[in-house]
């Protein structure tokens, strides 16, 4: 999902030179490349937003522990160590800021769902950072089944993991689903091969043997169930019929655990957690609304939630909320789970039809 798609051709020129978008322009969609403008603009342009900011964090950490695993793999040829030896400091997220079109849109948008969820979580119980106050939802989630017990604690270090601080080029565990870590070993192998290609007095088809094997050896060895929307997949799984408590999803949002909010939300309408949660983060606020309306939510509730996700939805003003609300009231539960059924499809089933429809009108 772009956040960006909307803007005119003028603006995209505007925060980015035409030369250096062009550039890449022949296998990157326009909306792609406008997404990119935005988030690896040119020097001394204006700073970054914090959504901004949190997904380079995210892509630049995420790349460079990819980037130390493939050095420690390749550590046993002589000539490739002694190559990448010349360059001790990360190669590959300078790379990427220089050619950012080596990054593919769905990973891109992967990484922005996966900044906006950190900045919601940063958020410290109720708004006003009082700690909360919900003894029957902390008595919900209290059990004496150590199963339950123990995928608490996974979900809370998991999420640690994304709330944790750090600079573009500080490692994150890259606790990614299988596709798009996939797509960054092999986008961390070929930036360091072409580096390696430069210097090496290797036949090319020794050095590539050797990156690839280095790539499939990660591939093999990741485990995409240790990230925090596993995490709460797993947590609600064993919650089982307790997952359906009336008062848990409201306190779930009240306490601002969002990711646990969006999988007891997806048990419930039958979606996805990843698909909840980008929805949440990144999607219409029309969809929003929707998702409230099929989950029973009263105009209270809508509003409580869009209080909730201002972090990374700054448009949303107290007039604007007030307005959103107005329009809230006027959707009707039968178009709400007619819109959650249509998202159940499959996302590119759907893309090709909502494709179909706009060019044949």
């Amino acid at each position: 999902m772009s956040a960006h798609t909307s803007l005119a051709g003028s603006i995209m020129a505007d925060s980015w030179p035409m030369a250096h978008v062009m550039a890449g322009m022949s296998a990157v969609p326009v909306g792609h490349a406008i997404d990119l403008a935005f988030f690896f603009p040119v020097e001394d342009r204006a700073r970054h937003d914090a959504l901004i900011a949190e997904t380079r964090r995210h892509l630049g950490g995420c790349l460079t522990a990819i980037e130390t695993a493939l050095r420690m793999s390749l550590a046993g040829d002589p000539a490739i160590a002694a190559a990448l030896a010349r360059w001790p400091d990360g190669l590959c997220w300078p790379t990427i800021c220089a050619q950012p079109t080596l990054l593919g849109p769905a990973l891109l948008a992967h990484m922005q769902m996966r900044a906006g969820v950190s900045l919601l979580l940063r958020q410290v119980g109720r708004p006003d950072g009082e700690p909360p106050e919900n003894p029957e939802a902390e008595s919900i989630l209290s059990s004496d089944d150590p199963e339950i017990g123990d995928a608490i604690v996974a979900l809370a270090l998991a999420e640690g993991q994304w709330q944790a601080m750090g600079g573009e080029d500080q490692p994150m565990r890259p606790d990614l689903p299988a596709e798009h870590f996939a797509e960054l070993v092999w986008t961390a192998a070929a930036c360091l091969a072409a580096v390696v290609q430069r210097t090496a007095l290797e036949p090319d088809n020794q050095l590539l043997g050797a990156f690839e094997r280095a790539g499939w050896a990660l591939l093999a060895s990741h485990d995409e169930s240790n990230g925090p929307i596993a995490a709460a997949d797993q947590l609600v799984r064993r919650l089982g019929p307790q997952a359906d408590a009336p008062d848990l999803l409201g306190a779930a949002l009240g306490q601002r655990r969002f990711l646990l909010f969006a999988a007891l939300a997806g048990r419930r309408l039958r979606l996805g957690t990843a698909q909840v949660t980008d929805i949440l983060v990144m999607g219409p606020v029309m969809q929003v609304a929707t998702l409230c309306r099929a989950l029973g939510g009263t105009g209270a509730d809508y509003r409580h939630l869009l209080l909730a996700l201002r972090p990374v939805r700054p448009g949303l003003s107290d007039a604007v909320i007030v307005a959103e609300a107005d329009q809230y009231q006027l959707l009707s539960d039968v178009k709400a789970e007619a819109v959650v059924g249509a998202l159940r499809a499959p996302a590119a089933f759907r893309a090709k039809l909502d494709h179909l429809r706009r060019v044949t009108g």
